[in-house]
């Protein structure tokens, strides 16, 4: 007797495909900081930096992965918040450390503005995290080598607002309606790899924390995007 098979949607191949990933990938995580941990005194400083660059690849990894399955979540109805009080600040400066690996290879400068001692927040720290994180990959992604990212952080009218703007390729004004739309990569002159996932999945988090996003761009001179959420 011949065994037949329901065909699988692309999204839900996709979904179980990172779904699979993660536990190497994790594992290889754990793997690395354990290694850090307790090889630490044995260890001179290039061998530390070159393993804690491969412990931020993997979490770069990690984070893409976890992008295809929000999508799939978002889509399917099944994405939900958790949300806590915590410090957006600190949030922010973490995902500017965790980024970090990925500006120093070309090189590029990333500013960080925020005046006010710390912003609080109720937020949904995984996804609040996926935002930022996206953001700056996709800042330093279309940017030369040596140039500057602005980082903005404040907190007005109980409301938060994070703004990044760099200098790069910038993006035709004609395109900027389709910035947000799943597997658009509208500055594809830069040729660089990549889901074209990171803006959807960033707006579809800011929707459902009921924030706003922008996003304001000129050919060659760089892109600024926005976005503001209820504290």
């Amino acid at each position: 007797m011949q065994n037949t098979f329901t065909p699988i949607a692309n999204d839900t191949f996709i979904a179980m495909f990172t779904h699979d990933l993660k536990t190497p990938i994790n594992s290889g995580i754990f793997a690395l900081e354990m290694l850090l941990k307790n090889s630490s005194n044995n260890l001179n400083d290039y061998q530390k930096e070159l393993l804690n660059d491969l412990l931020n690849s993997s979490k770069y990894m990690k984070r893409l992965t976890e992008n295809a399955l929000c999508k799939f979540k978002a889509e399917s109805g099944k994405l939900t918040l958790n949300k806590e009080k915590c410090s957006i600040k600190t949030l922010v400066k973490r995902c500017i450390e965790e980024t970090k690996y990925i500006l120093k290879d070309k090189k590029q400068t990333l500013n960080f503005n925020c005046v006010q001692n710390d912003i609080t927040g109720k937020v949904d720290i995984v996804e609040f995290t996926r935002i930022i994180n996206n953001l700056i990959s996709n800042a330093s992604k279309y940017s030369p080598k040596n140039s500057e990212i602005n980082i903005t952080l404040k907190k007005l009218s109980n409301r938060i607002y994070f703004e990044i703007e760099d200098f790069g390729c910038g993006i035709d004004i004609k395109e900027l309606d389709k910035a947000f739309e799943k597997y658009v990569r509208l500055a594809n002159n830069q040729k660089s790899a990549g889901t074209g996932l990171g803006l959807y999945i960033t707006k579809l988090i800011v929707d459902a924390h009921g924030g706003n996003i922008k996003i304001n761009s000129k050919l060659k001179q760089g892109t600024k995007i926005s976005f503001d959420i209820p504290a």
